[in-house]
């Protein structure tokens, strides 16, 4: 499969979820700790090697969803904003939303811990995969 990959989308990409989950467990970060059992003196306790490997494999992480959906976007031809949030659905509601809710199951996490960690999935590859859309067109029409 020859895909053109714009690496700086899928860096834009990774770099958007990234700060969309930082607002996101902002916003949800009482029920989040409550759901998961973190505490403040918990996160306080983290070292800076602990941060940099949690922050850090999570950008590595979202750059590697983003490489991955340029694959989806490429195998269903998506060029414009409906197809990029129908692939972002699509691919969330498969592969994001059914794994976090199963893990969350066997845990005995509540639902609502399902419910924030999966829509924070869900808001982020849909913007993300909205980036991707831009700014292949952008590479593309300057080609």
């Amino acid at each position: 499969m020859d895909v053109k990959i714009n690496y700086g989308a899928v860096a834009a990409a990774a770099i958007a979820m990234w700060v969309i989950g930082t607002v996101w467990y902002n916003i949800f970060s009482a029920p989040w700790m409550m759901y998961t059992g973190v505490t403040e003196e918990m996160a306080k306790n983290m070292s800076g090697m602990d941060l940099a490997i949690v922050y850090g494999g999570s950008v590595v992480a979202f750059f590697i969803t983003f490489y991955v959906q340029c694959f989806v976007h490429h195998a269903f031809k998506v060029t414009d904003l409906k197809g990029a949030v129908q692939v972002a659905f699509w691919n969330w509601l498969g592969f994001v939303a059914m794994v976090v809710y199963v893990n969350n199951s066997y845990q005995g996490k509540s639902f609502v811990l399902t419910l924030i960690d999966s829509g924070y999935w869900l808001v982020s590859m849909i913007i993300g995969g909205i980036i991707l859309v831009k700014m292949q067109k952008k590479v593309t029409a300057s080609t």
